[in-house]
């Protein structure tokens, strides 16, 4: 999974690009491109990477995404089968930030949406009753035509910076060292995190990577993120046992090996850590937001 970045569309030399998309499965690798992304998954299921975070995405998912935050929404290997009627439909609101700053910014009815574009930054999912209203103004997009897109843009942003029912996704650390210098480098063995975390990673191909030894790439992780490189791995896998556990197919220890664990006892020890409670009870809370 090569991180890109992504040239629109010339449609996307507008200030805002709508995008309504059926298609067999999402395709988009991991990439990032300067404009703000609004995402509403009409139908799909899979895994969902923002910056350092992981997670299960399902039918009416809605996330804001900031200007050059990598990401990507990577479908469940069943799509992959041609399985007639299984299919992925998306809408996707792309717009520049800059319509929004200058003279514009500085009215005091525009404090909540520069709040809201400022917190893009980390990626920001919306659940519950705010979601289900941005679902029914996300279906009203696709209707709306010149000023009117603008206006409709505005209508939604404004609720967004309202509501309480939200999730920023991507840590402080990740956020840092994304806008540092050395940002390209501590993604490639990022990306190979991602990649892999199934395998078992060795940290000595881990750090040649990046031309590192094991022992200062590990400090050079955690510096740039605060986490510990087994970490952040740890948790990419957790991410990926809770997937199947909602989704009920597997056995715990199916679960555990496909997650990327040798053991049992190391995959309940990090899912306690991580979640705070055993995998086993984690079912009977899925429905809550965090």
């Amino acid at each position: 999974m090569n991180e890109f970045y992504e040239k629109l569309s010339k449609e996307a030399e507008c200030c805002i690009n709508f995008l309504d998309v059926e298609c067999p499965r999402l395709v988009v690798p991991w990439h990032f491109h300067p404009e703000v992304e609004l995402m509403y998954i009409a139908k799909a299921r899979g895994t969902r990477f923002v910056g350092d975070h992981s997670e299960s995405f399902g039918d009416g998912e809605i996330c804001l995404i900031g200007p050059n935050l990598p990401h990507v929404w990577r479908s469940d290997p069943i799509y992959q089968e041609n399985i007639p009627g299984l299919t992925a439909h998306v809408q996707v609101v792309h717009f520049n930030d800059a319509i929004f700053k200058g003279p514009l910014a500085i009215l005091p009815e525009m404090q909540g949406i520069n709040q809201l574009l400022f917190e893009s930054q980390y990626g920001i999912k919306f659940y519950g009753s705010a979601r289900e209203s941005i679902e029914i103004q996300m279906k009203e997009f696709i209707k709306t035509t010149g000023i009117e897109k603008l206006l409709q843009l505005i209508k939604i942003l404004d609720f967004m910076s309202k509501t309480d029912e939200k999730q920023l996704l991507v840590s402080t650390g990740y956020s840092k060292i994304r806008k540092s210098t050395d940002f390209d480098r501590f993604d490639k063995a990022h990306r190979y995190i991602i990649d892999n975390f199934q395998e078992n990673i060795n940290l000595n191909t881990v750090s040649a990577i990046i031309g590192m030894t094991p022992t200062s790439f590990c400090r050079y992780f955690k510096k740039h993120t605060s986490k510990s490189f087994h970490t952040v791995l740890n948790e990419i896998r957790i991410g990926h046992a809770c997937k199947l556990l909602i989704e009920n197919k597997m056995n715990i220890s199916g679960i555990c090996y496909d997650s990327g664990f040798s053991n049992i006892s190391n995959f309940n020890e990090q899912f306690k850590k991580i979640k705070g409670i055993p995998p086993s009870q984690y079912i009977k809370i899925r429905e809550k937001p965090y």
